[in-house]
């Protein structure tokens, strides 16, 4: 049984494309909200040195897991003077949050130390490309599951805003053909050995303990 079903695929070959900047890339996760970017991110941060994230700001407010790491949390007056001052690469307002990006942190990314990874809405992972894309490489991996099975997990993370998000659901869905890879994720182990199998293909890989060879 595949528990991670591959929907689309740009790069069938596992070729990592080299860039003028060197072998670094940006991974770009998008996805309705209660599809595991996430927890997809958290674990390939794990298994993977030389993956960093991409910090960015959002007026959310933080979820208890996430306290000190993940966002610059800012409150609307703040983000406002950011957006004012052009301070932000990018912003998008998503269930009625603003996220953006700070320009510093996406000069991390075209300097090439590391690669990068950040989860970022439909609307912003077509931004980055068409920005960046002479730049640096981007891979941009699209998750999503069943809509049903969304609200599930949704509803178990005791979301409050359980409708609000799932407005959202068929609007992110019909951008999916942007992506480099749509995936079904309905195993965590399985999405995560996929993405790393073309991020990091044998021969390039920097996995705990090994150098990249």
């Amino acid at each position: 049984l595949i528990k991670a079903i591959i929907l689309f695929d740009k790069n069938p070959k596992n070729v990592r494309i080299k860039t003028h900047k060197g072998d670094y890339m940006f991974i770009i996760i998008s996805g309705p909200s209660g599809v595991g970017k996430n927890t997809i991110i958290e674990e390939l941060l794990k298994r993977n040195d030389n993956l960093k994230y991409l910090m960015s700001c959002s007026t959310r407010k933080p979820r208890e897991h996430e306290i000190g790491k993940g966002y610059i949390y800012l409150n609307f007056d703040e983000m406002q003077t950011k957006l004012e001052n052009g301070e932000l690469f990018e912003h998008e307002e998503i269930h009625g949050n603003i996220y953006g990006t700070l320009n510093s942190s996406v000069q991390d990314i075209i300097e090439g130390k590391h690669d990068y990874i950040k989860d970022l809405g439909v609307l912003g992972q077509k931004y980055y490309v068409s920005r960046l894309k002479d730049k640096v490489k981007i891979v941009s991996i699209y998750l999503t599951c069943p809509k049903d099975e969304v609200e599930k997990r949704l509803v178990e993370r005791g979301e409050k805003e359980v409708e609000k998000r799932l407005e959202r659901f068929d609007f992110e869905e019909s951008h999916k053909g942007n992506f480099d890879y749509v995936i079904e994720n309905i195993d965590l182990g399985e999405t995560v050995e996929f993405i790393e199998s073309k991020i990091y293909p044998k021969g390039n890989l920097w996995k705990k303990g090994q150098k990249n060879i």
